[in-house]
């Protein structure tokens, strides 16, 4: 059972945990996500360490708009890993507002995804609204939003967006998961754990495989196949 976790932050993992959790023999590669300045070295460092099981995404989160400056550095990232993506990177209401300099920095970065031609992680929670202003910008590049929770308004703007969907463990919690996913193209859902936030470094075997197994369950049919859907889907979006 194979498969390709597309959003980790393994460079926040303890040094007991993840050595664990690289020697998993089912998870073949890593989706390592950048969040600030400072992860962009860490990340580059675990890259380099095992370039078979890693690929990288750098990109500054909303959170640290005020260094929208240093954006640019990304960009020798992109150049150094010609599979690594851009992110993870969006509009954010976690803490206020969305404010102009959350929104320059976005649109900088989808500048230089495009200018790259990689994929983008796309970070939008509870800023659907704020999300729709770069509708144009969405369709110009191949991107996730990542940690999708609920709804079905958002599910209809990442489908007209032709993006992917980042499914992990709130989703999976929903009273209407059901539901909402039979609205998403089955080949454009992919699996993410966001670990160590959404799923704990100490059970992250155990959690990532059972979280992996009720996706499939939900997108019907024969689970194998599922997860063999899943693990496609993650090979597609890696595309360049």
């Amino acid at each position: 059972m194979h498969f390709i976790d597309t959003h980790i932050h393994l460079q926040d993992f303890s040094e007991d945990f993840a050595p664990k959790v690289i020697d998993n023999y089912n998870l073949e590669k890593m989706i390592l996500v950048c969040a600030s300045l400072g992860d962009l070295e860490k990340v580059e460092r675990l890259i380099d360490s095992n370039p078979n099981k890693f690929i990288g995404a750098f990109g500054l989160h909303p959170w640290y708009w005020e260094d929208i400056d240093k954006v640019d550095e990304i960009k020798k990232y992109l150049i150094k890993y010609k599979n690594a993506l851009v992110g993870e990177i969006g509009v954010d209401r976690l803490r206020g507002e969305v404010n102009d300099g959350q929104r320059n920095l976005f649109y900088k970065q989808l500048e230089i995804a495009k200018e790259f031609n990689r994929p983008v992680i796309i970070h939008g929670a509870k800023a659907f609204e704020e999300l729709k202003e770069f509708r144009e910008k969405l369709k110009e590049v191949k991107f996730v939003h990542h940690g999708f929770v609920k709804g079905m308004d958002l599910i209809d703007f990442i489908n007209e967006c032709d993006g992917y969907i980042g499914i992990g463990a709130l989703f999976l919690k929903q009273e209407k998961a059901n539901e909402m996913i039979k609205k998403m193209p089955l080949n454009r859902i992919l699996f993410e754990t966001d670990a160590p936030f959404r799923v704990s470094e100490e059970k992250y075997d155990e959690v990532s495989r059972d979280n992996l197994l009720y996706l499939a369950e939900l997108m019907g049919g024969d689970k194998d196949k599922m997860v063999a859907q899943l693990y496609q889907n993650a090979k597609e979006f890696l595309k360049c």
